[in-house]
């Protein structure tokens, strides 16, 4: 397969569900994990920012992930929460309408708000959380069937959805691309992507069982050289907290050698890290590299629409707000590298301006 435009992109994960915006009284809201619905304000202005920053795609954890607080997908085991798909529908159809593309993952290794490898643990009586990350029993979620049976009647939840707006499942939708696996997947230790094959294996087989146009991205945090043989999966994928050009090129040669796709899942755009490679020179190896599809950043946010006076802001140091006046010099000088790259990966050249976005748009 080749690798032409797959992921030009951001990372936009709340587009299902969200963390940092308190709702108006009388609108849903989960407290204890500051869970919410964003407006369809907001998702539609982020559509219009990907235009603008010229993406083809975006990377929507919540788009896959939702599962274990009352306004999930699935809540409880076996229980679907109807509500829960509007944000999520709205979200396709307006990529859909924008021209942008979409791929997400299904589980999250972490236990975040919007659940996780956890939740389902927990559903199948295993006391863990997050904190428990080290305990070997978290590999229970990769061999225990019974827990693995679960996470399918889940992902079948989701790719048999029928949209409300576009009338088509998510297994149907081109504008979905491709699922992954999961998101930093791994074992007890971080980083060790302890992930079985015959795990990666089944749940990749299922979703081409059930989607069989869609792309599989195999969710392992790092490109594991023994699934490398696995024919259900596609596309291979990294995440850099820094950039670092030795460790793109060192997964390069990995997925080269068994003419796959390679995607930088994630990375950190800001420059903040000394020891991160030049976001220029990180570009030029992807650029220069057909086997590399794409990149995409984390992680983008705009306004709170209907508020557009306010910008939101999720704390982990690495949110880009496009258009925010209060950037700073070094912040928009980085933005439009990230944005001059993402055209140079259509054959496009563009220069360092900004152009504005509206709120929302339409």
């Amino acid at each position: 397969m080749t690798s032409d435009g797959l992921s030009v992109a951001p990372n936009v994960y709340w587009l299902g569900l969200d963390e940092n915006v308190i709702p108006p009284s009388g609108q849903p809201f989960y407290a204890p994990l500051k869970a919410s619905y964003p407006t369809f304000g907001r998702i539609t202005e982020i559509m219009n920012t990907l235009q603008i920053m010229g993406a083809t795609t975006l990377r929507g954890h919540t788009l896959g992930i939702s599962v274990g607080n009352p306004l999930s997908v699935m809540p409880e085991l076996g229980v679907v929460n109807e509500q829960a798909f509007d944000t999520m529908d709205w979200a396709i159809y307006e990529a859909r309408r924008h021209g942008i593309r979409i791929f997400a993952p299904l589980i999250d290794n972490y236990d975040y708000y919007h659940g996780g490898k956890y939740t389902f643990l927990r559903w199948a009586g295993f006391d863990l959380t997050g904190d428990d990350s080290t305990n070997p029993e978290v590999m229970q979620f990769y061999t225990n069937q019974t827990i693995i049976d679960d996470f399918k009647n889940y992902i079948k939840v989701i790719l048999t959805r029928t949209n409300q707006f576009t009338g088509l499942t998510y297994a149907e939708d081109p504008t979905i691309f491709a699922y992954e696996t999961g998101n930093e997947l791994g074992g007890p230790i971080f980083g060790d992507m302890w992930v079985p094959n015959e795990w990666t294996e089944q749940i990749a087989s299922y979703v081409k069982e059930l989607a069989p146009t869609k792309l599989v991205i195999d969710g392992t945090y790092g490109v594991n050289a023994t699934h490398l043989s696995i024919s259900a999966i596609d596309v291979f994928s990294d995440h850099f907290y820094p950039p670092d050009i030795a460790k793109l090129q060192s997964d390069i040669s990995l997925v080269q050698s068994v003419n796959k796709v390679y995607i930088a899942g994630e990375y950190d755009w800001t420059g903040n890290v000394a020891s991160a490679s030049p976001l220029p020179e990180f570009f030029g190896s992807i650029e220069a590299t057909p086997v590399v599809s794409g990149d995409l950043f984390w992680s983008l946010f705009m306004h709170d629409v209907p508020d557009c006076t306010i910008y939101v802001n999720h704390t982990d140091g690495e949110t880009l707000q496009y258009g925010n006046p209060e950037n700073t010099v070094q912040t928009n000088t980085q933005i439009s590298e990230v944005r001059q790259h993402l055209f140079r990966m259509q054959g496009r050249n563009v220069s360092a301006y900004l152009p504005p976005v509206p709120c929302p748009g339409h």
